[in-house]
Parts: structure tokens; C-alpha cells; sequence
């Protein structure tokens, strides 16, 4: 039972760590890229007014996800590191609704 609430523990631990994470994340490089005044050049109608801002979310987004990800593999002991890489997946599926929200706000 003891190792049973060890197990809870540890991953509760680490769900926080990932929200922590990503919202930091998150909230950071939409500070960076979105929160400058939207003024557009031309009168061509485009599907994503702010389609360089996206791309380079989605740019910064993978170095940094892709970054912790070696620096994690580098720092944690062995037997944990499938952890890293159910974590990573995580993110990396994390991103589409990330742009869902970039792009209708």
C-alpha cells in the first residue's frame, strides 16, 4: 500500500511540474509574440491574421519542449526516464489546442 501512494504521489508530483510548465510556457510566448498592436499591411484577407507570430510559436515552442526534454534526459537517473518521454509526447500533443487558442483569440 505504501508503494501504491508512493506511485500517486510521484506522479501527481509530476502532472503538477508539467502544468507548471506548460502554462509558463504557454503564457510566456504568447507575452513575446501576440500581445504587440495588430496593424495590417495589406487588404488581402488572410485565414490567420498573425501567421508569422503562429509560426514562430510553433518554432519556439518545439526548441524549448524539445530542449528540456535532453537537459531532463541528461539530469534524471535511469529508471525515470520513460517518464520524460511520456511527459514529452504530452506536449507535443498539447500544442494543437495551444494554437486552436492562439488563433480564435
Amino acid at each position: 500500500m505504501k508503494k501504491f501512494f508512493s506511485f500517486l504521489f510521484e506522479n501527481l508530483l509530476q502532472f503538477i511540474y508539467f502544468i507548471a510548465f506548460e502554462s509558463a510556457l504557454y503564457f510566456g510566448l504568447q507575452y513575446l509574440l501576440f500581445d504587440q498592436t495588430f496593424t495590417q499591411d495589406t487588404k488581402d484577407p488572410t485565414i490567420v491574421p498573425r501567421w508569422v507570430s503562429v509560426v514562430y510559436f510553433i518554432l519556439l515552442y518545439l526548441a524549448v519542449i524539445i530542449g528540456a526534454m535532453l537537459v531532463l534526459n541528461n539530469f534524471v537517473p535511469r529508471k525515470y526516464k520513460h517518464h520524460i518521454t511520456r511527459w514529452f509526447w504530452f506536449a507535443l500533443a498539447l500544442i494543437l489546442p495551444f494554437l486552436v487558442l492562439l488563433v480564435n483569440s
